[in-house]
């Protein structure tokens, strides 16, 4: 209950302060990650969605390699935060954030990947990330997250939600952030420009 609790008030707080639409995908990447216990990127669901939309790609995909290259985080080289098998899981990185990004930005960017981008399919890929077969088992875990992820169900959590932001409790802390929002604005305004034209008389 305490829990519940506390869950509804950061997304009260959440939705006020930021005036944004609840984004579910970050959710349904937790729910699904959920099913393999001992997955480290459980907790990293806000970043791999905040890298997908920077690079334009779909938010599923890494998840979907992960799942390929370690078991989604739970298999990989000790110390490497590697979970998506760059350089054959010989490269490092400082954090999984790190592995999150770089992941995200080499499909992203690179020459390598031209024609994925182009085609989208996962085949085209598979290829180039793989490199050598056999590729049948990778395409089919491919497949298999990311279906899963879409249909992941996440119709209690919006029912939630939209009882949440229908509540008054809800309503009066958008008031609240807003009033807080208009004086932080007024107090940012530089101070020397409520100072009068003309120095005043000293005495």
């Amino acid at each position: 209950m305490v829990k519940k609790l506390i869950t509804a008030g950061l997304l009260v707080l959440a939705l006020a302060t930021t005036g944004t639409a609840m984004d579910f995908r970050a959710l349904k990447l937790k729910k699904f990650l959920e099913r393999y216990p001992g997955s480290p990127l459980v907790s990293h669901t806000q970043e791999i969605v905040h890298c997908a939309d920077r690079f334009g790609l779909d938010y599923r995909l890494y998840v979907a390699i992960s799942g390929a290259e370690s078991g989604f985080g739970r298999h990989y080289p000790k110390g490497t935060h590697n979970l998506t098998g760059i350089s054959n899981g010989r490269y490092g990185f400082r954090s999984i954030y790190g592995n999150i990004y770089y992941t995200h930005r080499l499909l992203a960017t690179t020459k390598w990947y031209r024609k994925f981008r182009r085609t989208g399919e996962l085949m085209d890929l598979i290829y180039v990330y793989k490199a050598v077969p056999p590729y049948d088992r990778y395409l089919r875990i491919l497949r298999y997250t990311l279906h899963e992820i879409t249909f992941v169900s996440i119709e209690k959590e919006k029912k939630e939600w939209l009882a949440l932001i229908s509540s008054p409790a809800y309503k009066k802390s958008v008031r609240l952030a807003k009033q807080a929002k208009q004086l932080a604005d007024w107090g940012a305004v530089r101070y020397d420009q409520h100072q009068p034209s003309k120095p005043a008389t000293v005495f």
